[in-house]
């Protein structure tokens, strides 16, 4: 197949990828009073982007995150770019997860603090951190839990199928099913950890969930920037923070490592300035955050295949940086933070432009085979 073909699949693909996500932030729209965006506004998008990605594109996704949080910028990444034509030429589609599968972090994170492993399966096997265990010592390892997590290690997103458990003598004590119901409920590839403790700063802003830091890095030639970094914060009564259970997230100023200005909810809400727990977001001290963002550099080095890396991050109850995961390929939080890449946009988008797109590499080799 020619490259030339090749070429017409792979913008095919992309440009109904763009168009699906674009009917997305149509939607959103409805959802939240819009400000109009002036026609200087919009030229200013339209020239930025047709200088640093060679075309135009929609104004819809600034018009939404301008409306939400008030701070204007032609910088903001439309998702329907970013997911499509940006992060897929910084990162390499095909490692995403080979090296996301979370029960991988004993052995690429060994050195780093993280809720402790009671077992974990991989691809039908179990495992501590480290050994192979037979089934029989798998279940008697999660017979008697005071409280542990219990999540998928491939695949899962926005917090689905992250559970709370504890158990007496082989019994999930909330549901009075069995341990082994349990698990075959997950099949293979989940791990069961232990609760963490969190900081207490971290837990005044909601004492029922494990609330995160997600921090963004970029791996920029010999050294990790951090692009930004906005705390989550679970609703009251929630063990989780995602966006998907209701989670609240406010921006974080990286100098003075304090919670800027209100948290932003959902696409209905409006700013918030107190969590549910009536807990004050502004200028609210986030613990022990250059140790964290010392340790997201220092993380980010070890994973090259990645130029752009979300990473959720929580301090323990001793003031420890305690890893939960890492996002190969992370939202941006445009609405919480503001435009996504910051001072260093531009460069970031002529870096990405000059790589090869690897979202679609197995797509336009799948076409191939199918027309073979």
């Amino acid at each position: 197949m020619s490259s030339s073909i090749t070429q017409l699949i792979q913008n095919y693909f992309i440009s109904r990828e763009e168009r699906f996500l674009q009917k997305k932030i149509k939607h959103a729209m409805k959802s939240y009073p819009m400000k109009p965006l002036t026609a200087g506004q919009k030229a200013d998008v339209k020239a930025f982007y047709k200088k640093h990605i060679g075309r135009e594109v929609p104004t819809d996704w600034h018009q939404y995150f301008y409306s939400r949080n008030g701070l204007w910028s032609e910088k903001y990444i439309p998702t329907s770019i970013y997911n499509t034509e940006i992060l897929w030429r910084l990162n390499k589609f095909h490692f995403r997860y080979a090296y996301a599968d979370k029960s991988t972090y004993d052995s690429v994170f060994n050195d780093i603090n993280r809720p402790r492993t009671i077992i974990k399966n991989v691809n039908g096997y179990f495992y501590d951190c480290e050994h192979l265990l037979t089934e029989v010592e798998a279940f008697e390892r999660c017979s008697n839990l005071e409280e542990a997590i219990i999540k998928p290690t491939i695949g899962g997103t926005w917090g689905v199928g992250v559970k709370l458990i504890q158990s007496t003598n082989g019994i999930i004590t909330d549901t009075n099913r069995s341990v082994k119901d349990l698990f075959a409920s997950y099949k293979q590839d989940y791990i069961v950890q232990e609760r963490l403790e969190q900081h207490p700063d971290m837990a005044k802003l909601n004492p029922t969930s494990l609330n995160t830091i997600r921090v963004m890095s970029y791996h920029r030639g010999d050294e990790v920037v951090i692009l930004y970094a906005v705390v989550r914060i679970g609703r009251k009564g929630q063990i989780i923070d995602n966006e998907t259970a209701g989670g609240i997230k406010a921006d974080i100023d990286l100098q003075t490592g304090r919670i800027k200005g209100c948290a932003m909810g959902g696409p209905t809400e409006d700013r918030m300035p107190l969590t549910d727990v009536g807990t004050p977001t502004e200028n609210y001290p986030i613990p022990c955050l250059d140790k964290v963002l010392d340790t997201v550099k220092e993380m980010h080095l070890r994973i090259p295949y990645f130029n752009l890396i979300g990473w959720d991050m929580s301090v323990d109850k001793d003031g420890k940086p305690t890893l939960i995961e890492w996002n190969s390929a992370p939202q941006l939080s445009q609405v919480g933070h503001g435009p996504a890449f910051g001072d260093l946009t531009e460069e970031i988008l002529d870096n990405a432009m000059g790589r090869k797109n690897t979202r679609y590499n197995g797509i336009v080799i799948n076409y191939r085979l199918a027309n073979f």
